[in-house]
């Protein structure tokens, strides 16, 4: 019945769409209505976005290491260049959904993807977004979404290349280079490229150890190495009529050996990613195809385990606007994709699995005045053998008071999500579970925001609290009564608020001063119990989740010289579900960061010096491991 509801509302909308809705390309206050991104449609949900200028002061940075000062976020990590996830309001790793130009590149088989593995210098946008958003991005997003997209720049003719190069004091070494080109061709033909290429090599060398923390704790820091390659390359035209193609590809190389100089204990793993896709935006259409091959190949006692996923995506998205003034109008999204996975895996067996997914979905947004907009959303996903669950949300942008330097709005939002079961919990050999079901989630928030001053101001202050109520039904757990086979067997609540404060200010236009602060307070914990293991599990938060989270910077920019202090404090965190162990104690990271423009009287010549972990913490964050001690950098980047 479902596929047959959406099927007819397509049909009709799509039939309808010259009466409905003018198609020309125009803007709406500053806002594009056609090739309109997911982000416009999640209103009332908190979407943070991140300067560009923030993005390439640091750009020797993964994405892992740069959220977690931007965002209460709370990441896990095993080390530098080591596998390292996200958890957003206390869901899993594989609760969030990580998107490139739009296409979810999780891999299917974990349902996750190696935050480590993200270079901040291959992307020109970047969005953190926080709260269930299944209805808009599709699946995964139960606990939030990232966003990393590709920008043309067109402009005059022009030719922009960077060099860089880091080195920190334990020998992990960096170098990158970046070429950025655009003019116009015959036909007013106009071109934009950007290539990326960069390498890593981590040789974490932080002394023998071991290393005592300041309550007496004493902790071995694991040796590893970590090799990683990459190319990223997106290539735009645009015809004078302003249809665009755009080509983007992707493709990283990663290599890390555990114990690398200590035979039996060696563990090796390689993956490889590559990644390809192909927009067409004709009009208010959008034609999108993709190639993603994920690769890894995981050797631990000389013996190699091969896993290869290949999957080919398609998607047709259809925008439609109907603009009465800047305070007024109506953007609709309508559209559909489908996805062909191919999975040879050893743990599967000698059989290639493959899988078929469609999804369709209808995104609308409506402003009714300068002071109310709304967004209504359905999305249904159609799977081989499973019946993911429909998932509508409705959001809500209250302007309650405005005067000449103040703002304050309510948002709301609520809607439903849902996660499909990992390529691993199904087909896993005995373990995996092939009537397992899709997770499906409950998701209401609140928030008020008040914004002092103006953007064009030389001071504005923005303040803001957000609450949230997530329910998680059918939470996947590999259940140790059953020698750890997968099951639905548990029920999830995470609930909690977000306060937020970001401030800048300018003096005389020489020097700019600005914050932003972050603090989370987190509770999930599970809700039911399924047998006798999780009894002693009910109401206790779960692991590896902080109740309190807070993470912030400073800036302070000075004619050619910024200066940026990192600060994000995390609290207890327990390490056994029923709390009877030990749990990992709290602590504070600080980072410090001073960047210089045309030093030596060098046009285009950039230094950069940071310090890591200023305060020399020693802690762990999953095994019983230290995580990396202070270290010293120097990045040098020449632009010509």
């Amino acid at each position: 019945m479902r596929f047959r509801f959406f099927s007819v509302l397509l049909i009709v909308i799509f039939a309808t769409s010259k009466i409905l809705f003018a198609q020309k390309e125009q803007n709406l206050c500053e806002v594009t209505v056609v090739g309109l991104k997911p982000t416009r449609f999640m209103v009332g949900q908190k979407v943070q976005v991140i300067d560009s200028a923030v993005l390439a002061q640091n750009r020797f940075t993964t994405l892992a290491e740069f959220l977690q000062f931007q965002a209460p976020l709370a990441f896990r990590s095993y080390g530098t260049g080591q596998l390292s996830t996200v958890s957003i309001r206390g869901t899993a790793a594989h609760h969030t959904a990580v998107l490139w130009n739009g296409i979810n590149i999780n891999m299917p088989a974990l349902g996750l993807i190696d935050f480590s593995t993200l270079p901040l210098s291959g992307f020109d946008e970047l969005a953190v977004q926080l709260g269930s958003s299944a209805s808009c991005v599709g699946t995964d997003a139960v606990g939030g979404s990232i966003l990393l997209d590709a920008k043309p720049s067109f402009s005059a003719t022009k030719f922009n290349t960077s060099l860089g190069f880091k080195y920190e004091s334990n020998r992990n070494i960096q170098a990158q280079g970046v070429l950025r080109t655009s003019f116009t061709g015959k036909n007013q033909l106009k071109i934009a490229c950007k290539t990326t290429i960069y390498g890593n090599l981590n040789n974490n060398d932080f002394g023998p150890g071991p290393f005592n923390n300041k309550s007496g704790s004493v902790y071995l820091f694991e040796p590893s190495l970590n090799k990683q390659t990459g190319l990223v390359n997106d290539i735009f035209l645009m015809s004078k009529t302003g249809n665009l193609l755009s080509f983007h590809s992707w493709i990283n190389a990663n290599e890390l050996h555990i114990n690398p100089n200590v035979n039996n204990l060696l563990e090796t793993t390689a993956t490889n990613a590559n990644r390809f896709m192909i927009n067409y935006l004709h009009k208010a259409t959008t034609y999108r195809v993709a190639y993603i091959k994920d690769y890894i190949n995981f050797i631990k006692n000389q013996v190699p385990s091969e896993s290869i996923i290949n999957r080919f995506s398609a998607r047709v998205e259809q925008d439609f606007s109907r603009i009465k003034s800047c305070d007024k109008g109506t953007n609709l999204k309508v559209g559909t994709e489908i996805n062909r996975y191919l999975a040879k895996i050893d743990g599967y067996g000698p059989i290639v699995k493959t899988e078929n997914r469609i999804d369709l979905y209808f995104l609308l947004r409506h402003q009714f005045n300068k002071k109310l907009s709304s967004s209504f959303n359905l999305r249904q996903a159609f799977i081989n053998s499973f019946d993911p669950p429909f998932t509508p949300s409705v959001g809500l942008d209250y302007l309650v008071f405005l005067n000449e330097n103040n703002k304050i709005n309510f948002e709301a939002n609520t809607g439903l999500s849902y996660r499909v079961p990992t390529l691993n919990e199904r087909f896993w050999k005995i373990l995996g579970n092939p009537n397992i079901l899709p997770e499906n989630a409950f998701n209401k928030e609140v928030a008020l925001i008040w914004k002092k001053g103006k953007p064009e101001s030389n001071k504005q202050w923005i303040h803001e609290i957000r609450v949230y109520h997530n329910l998680i039904k059918n939470y996947a757990y590999w259940n140790p009564e059953k020698n750890y086979r997968v099951e639905n067997i548990q029920e999830v609540l995470s609930k909690g608020f977000e306060i937020s404060q970001n401030f800048n200010k300018k003096f005389n236009n020489k020097a700019t001063l600005g914050y932003n602060l972050q603090y989370a307070f987190t509770n999930a914990s599970q809700q039911k119990s399924y047998g006798p293991f999780t009894e002693e599990t009910i109401n206790k938060q779960l692991i590896y989740i902080p109740r309190h989270t807070l993470a912030g910077s400073f800036n302070l920019k000075l004619s050619n010289h910024t200066f940026n202090l990192q600060q994000q404090l995390v609290s207890k965190r327990y390490i056994t579900f029923d709390h009877s162990g030990p749990a990992f104690m709290p602590y504070a990271l600080l980072n410090f960061q001073s960047t210089h423009n045309n030093i030596f009287n060098q046009k285009g010549l950039l230094a950069s010096f940071q310090i890591q972990n200023l305060g020399n913490t020693i802690y762990p964050n999953l095994k019983k491991n230290a995580m990396p001690t202070r270290t010293f950098g120097l990045s040098l980047v020449y632009q010509f």
